[in-house]
């Protein structure tokens, strides 16, 4: 997954599961109509981020910011 296909997905709301070392991670929106983004991992209580950028700066997967993972990174999966 590219930037811009993540950039993409938030400006159209899509939401996206992927697997990263066995466990399974979503990429979803605030309940409350907001433009909150919730990222965690699934069934876990997701950390919301006030924009992609925001996402992007501190969203982390073990050790590893969102950002650098995004390469190995495909939805569906």
């Amino acid at each position: 997954m590219t930037r811009e296909d993540l950039e993409f997905a938030v400006s159209i709301r899509q939401e996206i599961e992927f697997t990263f070392n066995g466990k399974r991670y979503t990429l979803t929106y605030g309940s409350s109509g907001g433009r909150e983004i919730a990222f965690g991992r699934l069934y876990d209580q997701p950390e919301l981020y006030a924009s992609l950028n925001e996402l992007l700066n501190r969203a982390k997967i073990e050790n590893h910011f969102l950002r650098e993972l995004l390469p190995v990174i495909t939805p569906g999966e």
